[in-house]
Parts: C-alpha cells; structure tokens; sequence
C-alpha cells in the first residue's frame, strides 16, 4: 500500500495549471505599479557549470558553462529567501512577493536554464536534472556572495526546492513550497507514458516530453494564448479537457472559443498588461523548446537515480506546503496523506487557501502573510 501511495505520488510532480471556466474579467490592477522592464535592467548573470550528457554514458563539462540571468534583490539584509519559479511562467510570478518581502530580506530570483536570458545546454533531454537546476541556483547564491537561504517555490520550482532542500541541507536552511508534495525517491521511477495513464491531466507531459519540437512549435505560434492558458485562477477556467491530449496543447482552448466565437483566452485577471506583455516578450526570446526540460523523461530519469544513490530521504530543515484547494487538477490535501509527506519531513507545517494553482498571485495578501509569519520563526 505505501508503495502503491508513493506510485501515485509521483503523478503530481510537474503540474501546472489553470483552473474552471473562462470570463472576461480585466487584467489584474493590484500590480500596476509592477514594472517587469524595470527589473530587467537589473539582472545580474553569472557563468555557471553545466554538463553535457548527450551520450549518457559520457558525459561531459559543457565548455564555458551556461550563462545565466537572475535577480539579487536587496543585496545589503541578512536574511536570503531564494524563490524558484515554474512552467510556463517567469521570476515575474514573484512580483507581490518583492514587493511584500524585498524591504526586509535579500531576494536571489532565478530566472531558469532556458527561460528568457538564461543559456540552455543544446541537449535538451538529459542534460537539464533537478540537481542540475539546484546547481544553477547554488552558483548564483555564490556569485552573490550568499551562504544559506531559504528555498521557495512554486509548480516545478517546488520540485527544485524540495531537492534543494534534500541534497544541499548545507546552503538550504528551510523549503516553503506551493502544491507539490514532497515524494521521498524510493518509488520505481515511472516515465511520463505511465503518469499519463494513470492520470489524464499529465497527458502535456507526454507531448512535451515526447515531442518538444511540435509542442514549441505549436505554443510559440500564440505566446500570449499559450501564457493565459495556464495563468487562470480559481474564478475563471479552463476547458475539462485541458492538459489532457498528448499530441497537442492548445486544441481544448482553440475548441473553446471557437463554440464561444472569441479569436483570444480571457485574461483571468491574476497579472497586469505590463506584466503579461513582458511575459510575452520574454519567451519570443528562445520560445517554450527549451522550457520543456523539467519534463523529458531522462532528465527526470537521472534525477530519480541520483536521489537514490544519495540515499538521504528525510529533509530535517524546517518545510510548509501551502495548499491550494480549488486547483483543479488535484487534491492537494489528499494527495500529502497519500504519500506520507509527513514521514519524510521532520519539522513540517502546512495551510490551505481557496485558489488555483498560483495562490501566491491569486491572493497575494493571504499567502504573504502566511509566509511572513512562518519565516519569523525560523534561525537564519
């Protein structure tokens, strides 16, 4: 049975989302004075290591590592919150979050291999691991000149946080993490054919896994509708069907306004003009291929595998998950009991709000507070 839990388990991993049925509300107003551009002038780069596993069986250093972008907010506090972004979005996701927590601490924000200006390996499928991105973050944490922080994240940024804090306990202090349960890696490892079979809803997974070449063709097309596909709250929606086909992405979305005689998704309201439009700008840069890589099935091979042979299962470090309940592609709350999150995280604590899948853009003031008053009890 607990194996059967942990099988099940692994099917949440690389979520994202939108949620119900889809409005006409106006974009979001509660971040008009949130200038993406502005923070793009910002960005610090730093060479990072990076290796090439073209051939599995001979991988080698990628020549001059990888140039990546991310943010180093407030540089001068003595508190380090790193926060981790997912698919499809950006650092942007983080807005209220700078704006609520960038007084008070340092703010190191990644901006992912492969997503706006930061480099990608050529190889795609092999070459970008869960502790190759945890590296990627460790690097920029000591080009900054920073030690210890605490790892947030959301979608696949809390699979990055989670391994974060599983495989370097020594630079991640804590993990507070969205949606995603922690899954300890003791399960057989199932390829994304298998996630899909057993749940619908990753039938993306497939396609992108499987066929990265069309699925970026097809999303690059519309950038902006492949963004607002996902970027939905629990007050508007999604097509049912939506996330389900594995040999397309937008299909359940084109069906939808085509019955509703509409050329473009609504804006669900969770982000501004200017947000969107940077959003927009940002991926017109290298387009989704390279976006992909959290979910091509060596990449995900390889992570489990190293999971495993490290051999460490519990994180001791203080965690929360904060449970977003009207997501709907999953229980969260169920799923936890399910795969004995608890068992595996010593120092754990946890809080729901009634949102879809991004509660930190949803309702940014709840999950602000929320945040601020677990950190407040932490030993930085």
């Amino acid at each position: 049975m607990f194996v059967k839990s942990l099988l099940l388990a692994a099917l949440s991993l690389g979520i994202t989302t939108a949620a119900p049925e889809a409005t006409n509300e106006s974009l979001y107003l509660g971040d008009a004075d949130f200038n993406p551009y502005v923070y793009q002038l910002q960005k610090q780069y730093v060479k990072c290591p990076a290796t090439d596993r073209s051939d599995p069986a001979n991988p080698k250093p990628i020549a001059g590592g990888l140039k990546l972008a991310y943010l180093d907010i407030n540089p001068h506090a003595n508190k380090t919150l790193v926060l981790v972004h997912g698919w499809p979005s950006l650092w942007t996701t983080y807005r209220e979050q700078i704006k609520y927590f960038g007084k008070d601490y340092r703010l190191i924000i990644p901006e992912h291999r492969g997503y706006g200006d930061s480099e990608h390996p050529k190889n795609l499928n092999g070459s970008n691991t869960f502790n190759d991105f945890v590296g990627d973050i460790t690097c920029m944490m000591d080009n900054s000149r920073v030690a210890k922080g605490v790892c947030i994240g959301n979608d696949f940024g809390a699979q990055v946080c989670w391994e974060a804090g599983r495989s370097r306990p020594d630079r991640f202090t804590a993990v507070f993490n969205v949606g995603t349960p922690y899954v300890a890696p003791v399960a057989p490892f199932l390829p994304n054919t298998a996630l899909a079979s057993i749940n619908p809803h990753f039938g993306y997974q497939v396609y992108v896994g499987d066929r990265p070449d069309l699925a970026s063709q097809e999303m690059n097309a519309d950038i902006r509708k492949s963004i607002r596909s996902c970027a939905q709250t629990a007050k508007s929606g999604v097509p049912a069907d939506f996330l389900t086909p594995t040999t397309n992405f937008l299909k359940p979305w084109n069906n939808y306004l085509a019955a509703k005689n509409l050329t473009q998704i609504p804006a669900s309201g969770i982000m501004s003009q200017v947000v969107e439009d940077y959003m927009v700008d940002s991926y017109k840069k290298q387009g989704f291929y390279t976006t992909y890589n959290g979910y091509q099935s060596l990449n995900r091979k390889i992570s489990f595998d190293f999971g495993v042979a490290q051999g460490n299962l519990t994180i001791p470090q203080p965690t929360f998950t904060l449970r977003p309940t009207s997501d709907p592609v999953a229980d969260w709350v169920a799923l936890a009991e399910t795969v004995h999150e608890s068992n595996f995280l010593t120092n754990h604590s946890t809080a729901e709000l009634p949102t879809s899948h991004w509660p930190h853009e949803e309702m940014p003031n709840e999950f602000n507070k929320i945040l601020s008053n677990w950190l407040k009890g932490l030993s930085f």
